[in-house]
């Protein structure tokens, strides 16, 4: 008998479901036991020496614009100034747009490859170079743009390598593997685009957010919900192959890039909309901030007149 696999259909193993409880309990167990361990501030941690107390405090009150644009106190308008601000919201649509082929690969790329006419066990084997490959980029670009302190156009630049990889399986003939008009060592070529390009942007977009979030409270919430919500991107990956579309996954490779060309478009608004923040407090029209009550005005984050937001 020949099984049809179908993700909307599937049910998992009871063996399964237990797995994935007992790890949500793990995880449940240590983030309770994180909140009495994990010290809030430096002063607090009492495995620290007083030399090492102030070590930390002098490289927080240097980390970029730290000294002003500080959220130590989470009160009603710190939170409504981090549930309001437009760019946490973009880059939750920024992350779920590139999750959602960060998921999808990781799902299916062995699938995809032996589609392409390779056994199982060697379209495990052709995943290795693919993920060693990103790996490397991944690595690179991080560094790269972190020495020159951008990350717009690396993002971008991930974004459109993986493009052009789903644009080259998009390309793929209907007439059988023998007819097909893309060779199968440029369709390989095309996973490594799209692995590699998604491993580049998918986490630039998470420290992107972090380098422009001001104070501790600002910082922890956005990154909260960008991967909280962001992770919606998850639920989309693991539905878009379908079973009936093999081997071609017409719905999966436009899904994915569709939304990679659409995370494109937020990241240029987060960007675009954080360099025309800039003018502005450069030309002093924040500026009537300063004027707030001393207590609102350390507690104002990135939102601080003298905050600037790097691209």
């Amino acid at each position: 008998m020949v099984w049809q696999f179908s993700i909307l259909r599937w049910k998992p193993p009871l063996t399964n479901i237990r797995i994935f409880i007992i790890e949500g309990l793990a995880t449940l167990v240590v983030a309770a036991a994180g909140y009495f361990l994990i010290a809030d501030w430096p002063e607090d941690a009492k495995f620290l020496t007083s030399e090492e107390k102030e070590l930390i405090a002098h490289r927080l009150a240097n980390d970029g614009h730290a000294a002003v644009a500080r959220m130590d106190t989470l009160d009603r308008p710190a939170l409504k100034r981090i549930f309001s601000d437009w760019k946490i919201w973009t880059a939750v649509c920024i992350y779920i747009c590139v999750t959602t082929t960060g998921y999808a690969t990781n799902f299916f790329i062995p699938t995809i490859l032996k589609e392409f006419g390779w056994t199982s066990a060697s379209a495990q084997v052709h995943t290795i170079p693919v993920y060693a490959v990103g790996a490397v980029l991944t690595l690179f670009c991080a560094w790269w743009s972190d020495r020159i302190q951008h990350r717009y156009a690396f993002t971008i630049g991930g974004i459109t390598l993986a493009v052009i990889g789903y644009i080259i399986l998009l390309c793929q003939g209907h007439a059988g593997e023998k007819h097909n008009p893309i060779p199968v060592g440029v369709r390989y070529m095309s996973i490594f685009f799209i692995t590699s390009g998604n491993y580049i942007a998918q986490p630039l977009a998470v420290v992107w957010l972090a380098n422009n979030m001001g104070g501790h409270y600002k910082r922890s919430f956005g990154a909260a919900l960008q991967i909280g919500v962001g992770n919606v991107g998850g639920i989309i990956g693991s539905n878009i192959f379908l079973a009936n579309q093999a081997p071609y996954y017409k719905t999966g490779y436009g899904t994915g890039m569709g939304l990679l060309i659409s995370g494109a478009v937020f990241c240029s608004i987060f960007y675009f909309g954080m360099m025309r923040e800039n003018k502005i407090r450069d030309a002093g029209g924040r500026d009537d901030r300063l004027l707030l009550p001393e207590a609102e005005l350390k507690n104002l984050g990135d939102d601080h007149p003298s905050f600037r937001y790097n691209g």
